[in-house]
């Protein structure tokens, strides 16, 4: 209501400017009578309605009683009237619309009835009509700015209180063109191309005009829409949204220099079995300087494909330096067509004086689009270098374990940004993620540290952004790149014998190709197959413990099925991860699964042994 009010005082003070301005002050408003068939009379001015007196007073009719405030008006108006001097006066039961000392006309008790209100409100409508309609200028438009999106039309009305035709004259006709037969009393005006003009009016000896301006919207929809596509036993409604997130900002064109300002879905999702389908309604508005903003609503298919499991027959290891120093490329590798499952790893701690950007990204060099499956496991940066390791490692086992991920489409000579964190001084970057490129000629595996004005600028993660000028003929790859992550080991513990030592992490993987190591294994998966055999009368209970044997360390364990987490333990601190009884006479097999952290020490101890024979348990 505010707004509106403001609106009308602007309009009043914009009439009176126009009024008060060379070339219109000549001007003189026409005021008259319309008598109407049922005895009614209207005061007019300018050929529009101020008053509708529609009751005699004394021997007067409405039609005398419009004719004599018509007369009074007009010759207060030849005289100079100032049109904030009308105002109503109280008089016994009627009130009296005054200009200064001079009674135009009176708003009787009789006429408030037949209009249904009081005499004073009728005569404040009626005070207030007249004040707009002679401050109304002899030629006016409203609004008298336009702003058109190209290959659109908007109008104006035409206020006219003339019997002369009206004549318009464009500044560039190239831009916009004006036809005044769509909408009677307005102007409508069609965008052609980007660009501004001016559209003049002229009515005798009076003008106005119109300033306008056509632009671009920001964005606009592609005519297909994209789909997205994730993967997982029940693939969750949160990845069901960011997947939906990410094909709708994919599926608005964007012109150069816009982005995506606010994407509006839903707030939750239901998970998704294997081949079902589902539709998420987006909302993606864009913004950018020199354009329109534009909401645009993409409804996106949501598929949970079923695609085939593969092992990773590489990791990728992204942690030299460990520590940033100075912004450069910490990493690059190649996925191709002949590329089996990938698995990346990177840890990497801001020791800069300033923020960094941290990003990872996947590049498109090639002419073909790429569609890349991805299961991650990203942390949220930290100053706790060993907990750091342990969110990512916790997030990508429990995706790996139920096969959740999604696929990327990234479009020819573009890169999709995966990553994309500040890291504050001393805080530390860790993930573990496994890629394998779906459909496709080549991708680029990149992990940079840039200036955090950068990463903001150029590395959003909402739609893939631009590529050019990539030679993957000229990129040279990183040597950290170590064939077999996957670990096969079998270990027998027999009751009344030895106990089992097993150093993970100590033998590290080999370089295909150079004397190089991956010491501590950091990444690797070890499938441990433990034989615990007892050839003794009764039962035996044995233990499976995890030592901190070289520094603080995490653990993450899969036993027999069960999740077993180990958030942080310094030595010789142990904890116990599993336990089993075996009947007399018989042996059991207890599956192990777990991956050394980044951020923990390595090597790392798993221990099997009598049930009691806990040294030290503890940790936090």
């Amino acid at each position: 209501m505010k707004y509106r009010n403001l609106l009308q005082c602007l309009s009043i003070c914009v009439f009176m400017a126009l009024v008060a301005a060379p070339g219109w002050a000549k001007y003189t408003p026409k005021i008259g009578v319309q008598a109407e068939k049922d005895g009614t009379a209207y005061l007019l001015i300018n050929g529009r309605a101020a008053c509708h007196v529609m009751t005699p007073n004394g021997t007067l009719t409405p039609v005398q009683r419009a004719t004599i405030a018509a007369e009074r008006l007009s010759a207060l108006v030849q005289a100079g009237l100032d049109v904030k001097s009308l105002a109503g006066k109280q008089v016994g039961r009627n009130v009296r619309i005054m200009a200064g000392e001079t009674m135009v006309m009176v708003a009787t008790r009789a006429e408030a009835r037949a209009h249904g209100t009081s005499a004073l409100k009728l005569a404040q409508a009626w005070v207030q009509n007249l004040q707009k309609l002679l401050l109304m200028p002899p030629l006016g438009v409203n609004p008298s700015i336009l702003t058109i999106p190209m290959g659109e039309s908007r109008s104006a009305a035409i206020e006219c209180a003339l019997s002369s035709p009206i004549q318009f004259e464009v500044s560039d006709p190239s831009l916009v063109s004006v036809d005044f037969k769509k909408e009677p009393g307005h102007m409508v005006v069609s965008g052609h191309t980007v660009g501004d003009a001016v559209v003049t009016l002229r009515c005798e000896e009076y003008s106005v005009t119109v300033n306008i301006a056509v632009r671009k919207y920001a964005a606009s929809a592609m005519p297909v829409a994209r789909k997205a596509i994730v993967t997982g036993y029940a693939a969750p409604g949160s990845m069901i949204l960011s997947s939906a997130r990410n094909a709708a900002c994919q599926s608005v064109y964007l012109e150069p220099g816009a982005r995506v300002n606010t994407v509006t879905m839903p707030a939750a999702s239901q998970d998704l079995a294997p081949g079902q389908k589902l539709q998420v309604p987006v909302l993606v508005e864009a913004v950018g300087a020199g354009y329109l903003p534009r909401k645009i609503a993409v409804p996106v298919e949501v598929e949970n494909a079923r695609l085939p499991h593969s092992p990773p027959a590489w990791i990728m290891y992204s942690n030299n330096p460990e520590q940033l120093k100075k912004f450069q490329t910490l990493f690059i590798g190649r996925l191709d067509s002949a590329s089996e499952t990938t698995r990346l790893l990177y840890h990497h701690q801001n020791m800069m004086d300033s923020r960094a950007g941290f990003v990872i990204d996947l590049v498109n060099p090639t002419k073909s689009p790429a569609q890349v499956h991805v299961i991650e496991g990203v942390a949220e940066p930290s100053r706790d270098t060993v907990i750091v390791g342990y969110s990512a490692g916790l997030e990508f086992i429990r995706n790996q374990r139920s096969f959740t991920g999604r696929v990327y489409e990234i479009p020819p000579q573009t890169r999709q940004v995966l990553v994309s964190q500040t890291l504050g001084h001393e805080h530390t970057a860790s993930g573990i993620m496994e890629l394998r490129l779906v459909s496709g000629e080549l991708l680029l595996v990149r992990v940079t540290a840039e200036p955090e004005d950068q990463r903001v600028v150029e590395d959003s993660s909402e739609i893939p952004v631009p590529a050019s000028g990539i030679d993957p003929q000229r990129i040279v790859s990183s040597d950290h790149v170590y064939p077999k992550p996957i670990q096969d080991y079998e270990v027998t513990y027999t009751a009344g014998k030895s106990w089992v030592f097993l150093r993970l992490g100590k033998d590290a993987l080999k370089h295909a190709t150079q004397d190089m190591l991956l010491y501590g294994n950091y990444g690797v998966t070890y499938d441990i197959k433990a034989k615990i055999e007892n050839p003794l009368s009764e039962p035996v209970t044995a233990e499976i413990a995890f030592e901190a044997t070289a520094g603080p360390a995490s653990g993450i364990f899969i036993v027999d099925g069960n999740l077993v987490r180990v958030r942080y333990l310094t030595p010789p601190t142990e904890a116990r991860i599993g336990r089993v009884t075996v009947p007399a006479g018989k042996t059991k097999i207890v599956s192990i699964s777990t991956i050394p952290l980044s951020g923990s020490a390595y090597p790392a101890t798993l221990i099997i042994r009598p049930v009691g024979a806990l040294r030290a348990v503890g940790g936090r």
